[in-house]
């Protein structure tokens, strides 16, 4: 096999039709190149095609639900506004995570498009919780479940967070990871809380309004939803992370004052929570914005 001075240096070659140096298998190679590109773009296995189709699975639009009442209801489909990032809480089908159960990396996205990606429906825990009606209440324990769609989600996933260990955190924070898990489990359980906490435990119990501002935090661990300006790259562009983190303000509360006179116990928090920690539950007639 004979090679050109450009050819073993790494310059530019001469074409095989001037038939100097290896112009034979440089030939056979643009043949075998050419058929190899034509296989795989009438199978759609070109990395651009491939992209294009799962991008079209993924941004389906969506109908959101309506609240004329103005108040959140379970089953119905809503989106997740991070007031920090402000991204809307998106699953990414085409990112799994290794867990004992199929499960998806969540982000928020700048697409305010109600899509099938970021579209979650409101799912509630236990019939029997003390609540006689359909209505979502600060403090009562639900499920925020995404609907298959695509050939990736086979089946219904939840909102799912655990403890941060070596093998479980969130991939540029370290946070507690949250996750999209195809089984229902204590690790998918939520609540809603008023964002003021000095008016966290009177506002227990009352009716959550669609489009106002909230806390999600996980029962299992007590942590907080949050999504910060910490940049995620992944097939739908640069994106935000979301992770389970309890942003709280660094000023003095003079907690131990107030335990002193009686006005509060330990259990109350008096520190603000952080701007990461804040979400907007946003529905067809309620975009909170």
């Amino acid at each position: 096999m004979q090679f050109t001075p450009q050819q073993l240096t790494g310059g530019p070659r001469f074409h095989h039709r001037t038939k100097i140096g290896n112009w034979s298998e440089d030939q056979e190679l643009e043949e075998i190149r050419l058929k190899d590109y034509l296989a795989k773009k009438e199978s759609g296995q070109l990395f651009v095609t491939a992209k294009q189709r799962q991008l079209e699975e993924a941004l389906v639009p969506e109908r959101l639900s309506e609240t004329p009442d103005g108040v959140l209801r379970f089953g119905q489909t809503v989106m997740l506004l991070s007031q920090q990032s402000k991204g809307y809480l998106s699953i990414n089908p085409y990112d799994q995570v290794a867990k004992d159960y199929p499960a998806f990396m969540l982000t928020t996205s700048l697409n305010d498009q109600p899509a099938v990606r970021n579209s979650f429906i409101i799912e509630r825990c236990d019939e029997n919780d003390g609540f006689d009606d359909d209505v979502v209440h600060y403090a009562q324990l639900f499920r925020v479940v995404m609907a298959p769609f695509g050939s990736k989600l086979q089946g219904p996933t939840y909102l799912h967070s655990e403890m941060v260990t070596a093998l479980a955190a969130a991939k540029f924070s370290r946070h507690q990871e949250v996750t999209a898990l195809a089984a229902p489990s204590g690790e998918t359980k939520w609540q809603f809380l008023y964002p003021d906490v000095r008016l966290r435990l009177e506002m227990e119990g009352e009716p959550v309004p669609a489009g106002s501002p909230l806390a999600v935090r996980h029962v299992q661990t007590g942590s907080f939803l949050a999504s910060d300006e910490i940049p995620y790259a992944n097939i739908f562009g640069s994106e935000m992370e979301v992770h389970c983190f309890a942003y709280q303000s660094l000023n003095k509360t003079q907690n131990l004052v107030g335990e002193k006179k009686g006005d509060i116990t330990g259990d109350v928090p008096l520190r603000r929570q952080g701007l990461p920690n804040i979400w907007t539950v946003r529905t067809a007639t309620h975009d909170g914005e």
